[in-house]
């Protein structure tokens, strides 16, 4: 799942994102499908042995990366707002986590994954179903729209 699904998928859908000249779905996509790819070789051990303080180093990274996409949802729409939102909190926990060796911090890293994950499927889902419905996709009003 997470070399193909998460990280090829992601990476074609970038491209073809910025072929359609949204440049924020193409540096939202491919970046998050370069580091599902990341996240495979390095969970499988293909890339070696790697320590929990440079794994969760990288989720800080990501974390900051996805903070910064986050403040470019700000006039989007609420569902974008709430996925991008979810999502820095999620890697700052999950990093957090793994640098203090923290099975709480951890854990609630997976909690708010969860709560990432519905809202960026009804995020996305909701695109596809509604205008086969014949109705405008309810993705509610961005903070500063």
């Amino acid at each position: 799942m997470a070399i193909f699904y998460g990280g090829l998928a992601q990476i074609v859908a970038g491209i073809l994102e910025l072929k359609e000249g949204n440049n924020f779905g193409y540096v939202a996509f491919f970046t998050y499908g370069a580091f599902w790819e990341w996240f495979f070789f390095t969970a499988s051990g293909l890339s070696g042995p790697t320590p929990a303080s440079g794994i969760g180093a990288v989720l800080i990274g990501f974390g900051i990366f996805t903070f910064v996409m986050w403040i470019a949802t700000f006039k989007s729409n609420l569902s974008l707002f709430l996925t991008f939102l979810l999502l820095w909190i999620t890697f700052f926990l999950l990093g957090a986590g793994a640098i203090d060796n923290s099975i709480t911090l951890t854990h609630a890293g997976g909690i708010v994954g969860i709560l990432t994950a519905l809202v960026a499927w009804y995020t996305g889902l909701i695109q596809i179903v509604a205008p086969s419905l014949g109705v405008r996709a309810p993705l509610g009003r961005a903070p500063l729209s």
